[in-house]
């Protein structure tokens, strides 16, 4: 009597699991070019006193709408190959001038003026790079004051994060708890609250900034806590549809069955399973808070002169473009590029949290 044969086990179909939301994340390559701008931007924060050759407020009226490349060569004065700058020079009379019989060359890690970051926690004299004489070499030109644009955007870099961060925080910080309870409780105090939220609604965001910064008065400071309050219905609204859809599921009567009070079930078993569209929404959200700070710095509504706030060098490009249109430029395509990298990655973010995906 013969023995059945048993199939092999490699005959058997192995079990197709869903890949976790982390994989789908970085598994799209819209979402590491999101995330790799992002990260440039962060490191340009981090370091950005060594990484701009020049202080952002520091002025020379001599070398005022200085285009990028002026003065710029790959050869010095005995044809040796490298990055060199010749003095560059404006004057009412005779225009923008370049000596070319002098020239300097451009060095990486040069010693300069002593600088500290983040309170003192750095400091060092040593910049990214820089020119080894007495004339400045202006990557990306000077603005109508003669003042490095590079070093002016690089500073400024840090102004837009974090009024991107503290706007987050206060929508997050007050919205969240806001549309729990409206949410959660239902009732009169849905009903007094949603009313509230859409009051707040009906006026545009920005609009919104504006009365806000109108009404607490102009800063940096003020700014902040405009596109803050501005962000908060949004987060109070989405908040809500999201605890509506969660508190009547199993877990929750099980927390009610086991004695919980219904605040320690609300923060405790249901808003953290609404966080999901809070972390969309929150990248998202950031490239809103950075475009609203723009547009208020470009009304004056924001950062005052001179601080390099993006909007503002934005504002003050826009009167000389016809003379020096890269003072409005720049300013125009880090906004741009940095709105751009939040957006990849609040896409990204959506679709791998999307639990229908």
């Amino acid at each position: 009597m013969t023995d059945t044969p048993i199939p092999p086990a490699a005959t058997a179909r192995p079990v197709q699991r869903k890949p976790r939301w982390r994989r789908r994340l970085f598994a799209s390559h819209l979402a590491k070019l999101g995330f790799l701008i992002i990260g440039f931007f962060l490191l340009v924060v981090m370091f950005a006193p060594f990484i701009a050759p020049y202080s952002p407020t520091q002025q020379n009226l001599r070398a005022s709408y200085v285009p990028p490349g002026t003065g710029v060569s790959l050869t010095g004065p005995e044809g040796q190959f490298g990055l060199w700058v010749h003095p560059v020079t404006r004057s009412p009379a005779l225009g923008l001038q370049v000596d070319t019989d002098e020239a300097y060359p451009v060095r990486l890690l040069v010693r300069g003026p002593a600088w500290e970051w983040f309170g003192g926690l750095l400091r060092s004299n040593v910049r990214l790079f820089g020119v080894d004489g007495p004339v400045r070499f202006h990557l990306l030109g000077t603005d109508e004051q003669g003042r490095d644009i590079f070093s002016r955007l690089v500073h400024g870099a840090w102004i837009s994060m974090f009024i991107g961060l503290i706007s987050i925080a206060i929508g997050v910080g007050v919205g969240v708890p806001i549309g729990a309870v409206s949410g959660f409780f239902g009732g009169a105090t849905d009903m007094i609250v949603q009313r509230l939220i859409d009051t707040l609604l009906a006026f545009p965001g920005i609009l919104l900034a504006i009365v806000l910064v109108a009404t607490f008065g102009v800063g940096l400071e003020n700014l902040m806590i405009a596109v803050g309050i501005a962000s908060i219905p949004i987060y109070a609204r989405l908040v809500r549809g999201s605890v509506l859809s969660v508190k009547n599921r199993e877990f929750v009567e099980a927390a009610g069955a086991l004695g919980r009070g219904r605040m320690s079930t609300l923060f405790r078993h249901v808003v953290p399973n609404t966080l999901a569209p809070i972390i969309v929404q929150s990248s998202l959200q950031m490239a809103v808070a950075i475009l609203f700070a723009a547009g208020l710095g470009f009304l004056g509504l924001g950062a005052q002169p001179p601080q390099p706030e993006w909007g503002l060098m934005l504002s003050r490009g826009r009167e000389y473009l016809a003379v020096a249109p890269h003072v409005a430029t720049f300013p125009g395509l880090a906004i741009m590029l940095v709105v751009f990298g939040f957006n990849l990655v609040g896409d990204a973010l959506r679709d791998a949290l999307d639990p229908r995906l």
